[in-house]
């Protein structure tokens, strides 16, 4: 085949002995490129593939001269062979043995927060772990994760308890009669911290978009001639660490953009997804002729994740067609077998469950240690489908020569491609956020989904991607004709018009309060001395969001104030007909368990009955989701709303709030004793929860949290209060010049750090001075209400 300009290209600058980075784009021939510059000389090479099977068909297809071999395998050959024992007879270990044959026996306290022995144990193999994907040569403090509820000196003293563990587990690992669990990424690191030097004259690294730390810094060092190629639109692997090398290597790049793997249309498709990945690489298919449009009979379905990819599997089982997954079924197969044991108390055999004594050890595992997160998509999946049904259809599965189609992950599809692929479930469009305005997709998936839709030559059904052309409208010039999602900007709430420089509320505050960097300023030198936020321990995805709105709703109740009308209005709007799901059933029950709440809660305030700090938290928490349906309008994926049924009752969704939230509430409450004593101790005229003002009505919507004593303040629940900035202090603007009439006398106003109990404050006229204010509060307010009413 005649070579492309574009590769004619990259041939002559490795033929001119320079280093080279090379973008190639989907099926645009890079290996190709790759044999074309190994046969241009008879100088010794080296080729670094991304696994096995590249690495076994590219020992085919290049000249003697070039060594075809995995980063492992090299580092294998070198020194993994010396743990060969180790590596068969590894199994995943507890924390809590870990813990015993680390010699940890007692729990940490630092500041009253107990860190237990497993925890710590967990924390010691993590330090571990870091320092293998680092360039580091030994293992320091700062390997230590941060520990969410510690300060500063906190951490730094568990660091340095913890460190000699570490340095015992290094050693360990190190040693071929180590005890420890022993992982393929631990000989990487040893043979790194050897400084190999490559067996070559010039070394050609491919997929160097996800490239291994460690591998990394062995490439680099080369003295060779170095060529890395690989596609940063298709770094799929950030989440195991893996880095772009391609970008900032100190050499010439050149690109590969002809695409013979497909025809212009799936090239077209490709850009679309290469525009949200933020690449600026502009495909064109000179493969064979592509289409998009429906594949009745696909011979590949890509779907998000392994739970979505046996929903396609059952469904195709079914319907009596021979199905395959990538990757095969034989590991499922063992490990729903393995989860059937568990879950009737029986030990397990499985070389890498054998230690745990019950499946809910599993499921903790998976879900709080690091080194299990690649259980967790098989716990989810047994947990959806139950392993009777895994087993069942594993069985069932054909072998992919026999298949009629295959199923199979995006990420396992990389390197792939079939003539007819069907893109199927799991791929979502990103979220809307609090204010119910949609979220930007991150370029992350963005890359996955452009990984998916380059798999095809032929035919590209792009089904589970139908979402694409709604986000795409909703997001595109958003503001810049005086809307957003189809919503004229001046009906967004006051904290959402100030995400949008074009906005009504925006533009008064650039024009009339220009210096908010004054304000931020003076903000974050304020903060300076506060102490680290209290966090919850031990919880992997906390829900932040509602934590807020409860910590929120607490301080009011504190008051004698109410949860407030966002509240009342979503538990209303459960009682009309569904446009969507849940159903109308499910959704009345929610409706009943919400109106149970608000009685409750006024019970509490009037005294009828008294709620011990426990319960009214969990009633806030569970509060805070049915806000959250009358901001977004929609009870969200991820609400634990989403779970309900028709015979939900309030008692099974107070019963449903973790235990984390009780912990973490409990500490912002303590925290606010000092700051809130004086408030309290107001008349209670002088107490206002979630005020609305006077100019509220002239836009979405904007209450605040509280007035107290002609104090507008307002509580923030971040973990990082330096986040804090221009938005923030316009919110508290806006809702001074709101108050049109002065109805509540704000003489001061201020922010409140829930989490280090921290108060800052101003009064009103030196706050207005320092933003610039061009005009006395009073004509503000005025302009502020002419302003609103014509961009209304």
């Amino acid at each position: 085949m005649e070579p492309t300009k574009e590769q004619q290209a990259a041939r002559d600058v490795f033929a001119a002995g320079r280093d080279l980075a090379l973008v190639a784009g989907a099926g645009t021939g890079k290996t190709s490129t790759l044999i074309l510059m190994g046969s241009a000389t008879r100088k010794r090479g080296l080729y670094m593939a991304f696994n096995r099977a590249i690495a076994d068909d590219a020992r085919r297809r290049f000249g003697r001269n070039v060594e075809c071999r995995t980063a492992h395998s090299l580092a294998f050959r070198a020194v993994g062979h010396l743990y060969q024992d180790r590596l068969n007879a590894s199994a995943r270990i507890p924390a809590k043995h870990t813990a015993r044959l680390l010699g940890i026996e007692r729990d940490v306290v630092i500041n009253s927060r107990r860190i237990k022995v497993p925890h710590q144990a967990r924390l010691v193999m993590g330090m571990v772990r870091r320092f293998c994907y680092t360039t580091d040569r030994q293992v320091t403090a700062r390997h230590l994760e941060t520990v969410n509820g510690l300060d500063l000196q906190g951490q730094e003293y568990l660091a340095r308890t913890l460190l000699p563990y570490a340095e015992a587990a290094w050693k360990d690992i190190c040693s071929p009669t180590g005890r420890l669990r022993f992982e393929h990424d631990h000989y990487m690191k040893l043979w790194a911290m050897g400084e190999p030097r490559l067996p070559a004259d010039f070394v050609l690294l491919d997929e160097a978009q996800d490239t291994n730390p460690v591998l990394e810094e062995v490439f680099l060092a080369q003295h060779a001639q170095r060529v890395c190629v690989g596609d940063p639109a298709q770094q799929i692997y950030a989440w195991r660490h893996a880095r772009d090398v391609m970008t900032g290597f100190p050499a010439e790049q050149l690109w590969l953009t002809q695409s013979f793997r497909f025809g212009p249309a799936i090239a077209r498709t490709a850009n679309r997804w290469l525009r949200h990945a933020d690449s600026e690489m502009k495909l064109t298919g000179h493969g064979p002729d592509s289409r998009i449009g429906k594949a009745p009979h696909p011979d590949a379905v890509l779907c998000r994740g392994n739970a979505d990819a046996m929903s396609e599997v059952l469904a195709y089982l079914e319907q009596g067609i021979p199905v395959a997954l990538t990757g095969g079924g034989s590991a499922l197969h063992r490990i729903a077998t393995a989860a059937k044991e568990l879950k009737a108390g029986q030990r397990t055999s499985h070389p890498e469950l054998f230690l745990f004594s019950s499946w809910g050890e599993v499921q903790e595992y998976a879900e709080q240690d690091k080194a299990g997160q690649d259980l967790k998509a098989i716990v989810h999946l047994v947990d959806t489908y139950g392993p009777d049904l895994i087993i069942q259809a594993v069985d069932r599965l054909s072998p992919e020569e026999a298949a009629q189609v295959t199923v199979s992950t995006a990420h396992k599809a990389k390197g792939r491609e079939w003539n007819n692929v069907r893109i199927g479930q799991g791929f979502e469009a990103p979220p809307v956020d609090d204010d119910g305005l949609q979220r930007t997709l991150s370029t992350s998936e963005a890359r996955l989904i452009y990984v998916a839709v380059t798999r095809a030559r032929h035919l590209l059904d792009t089904e589970g991607l139908a979402w694409i052309d709604t986000y795409e409208r909703t997001t595109t010039d958003t503001g810049g004709d005086g809307t957003v999602g189809g919503r004229s900007m001046s009906t967004l709430s006051l904290t959402a018009q100030l995400k949008y420089a074009t906005s009504p509320l925006s533009r008064f505050m650039a024009a009339h309060l220009p210096h908010s960097h004054n304000l931020v300023r003076d903000y974050q030198s304020r903060i300076a001395g506060l102490p680290y936020p209290v966090q919850p321990i031990d919880v992997p995805y906390p829900n932040w969001s509602a934590l807020g709105h409860t910590i929120d709703y607490r301080l009011r109740l504190s008051l004698g104030g109410r949860l407030g009308d966002a509240v009342t209005l979503g538990v209303m709007a459960l009682a009309a007909e569904p446009a969507q799901a849940p159903t109308f059933p499910t959704r009345r029950a929610l409706h009943v368990a919400g109106k149970n709440l608000l009685a409750k809660i006024d019970d509490h305030l009037t005294a009828r009955t008294t709620l011990d700090d426990a319960s009214l938290t969990r009633l806030c928490f569970v509060a805070a989701f049915f806000e959250d349906i009358a901001r977004t309008g929609e009870i969200r994926r991820y609400s634990m709303l989403a779970n309900a049924s028709p015979s939900t009752g309030l008692e099974n969704l107070v019963t449903a709030v973790p235990d984390y939230v009780l912990t973490d509430i409990n500490q912002q409450l303590v925290l606010a004793e000092r700051a809130f004593a004086p408030f309290r101790a107001l008349p209670p005229a002088a107490r206002t929860c979630g005020p609305v003002f006077t100019g509220s009505s002239d836009l979405g919507g904007a209450d605040a949290d509280f007035i107290l004593g002609g104090l507008l303040l307002d509580c923030k629940a971040t973990k990082n209060p330096r986040s804090l900035g221009r938005d923030e202090i316009y919110q508290l603007a806006g809702y001074l010049l709101l108050d049109y009439d002065n109805q509540y006398g704000i003489n001061r106003v201020g922010l409140y750090l829930s989490r280090q109990g921290g108060l800052v404050t101003w009064e009103a006229a030196d706050f207005l001075r320092r933003l610039g204010a061009d005009a006395p509060l009073a004509v503000l307010r005025t302009r502020m209400r002419h302003h609103l009413r014509e961009a209304g």
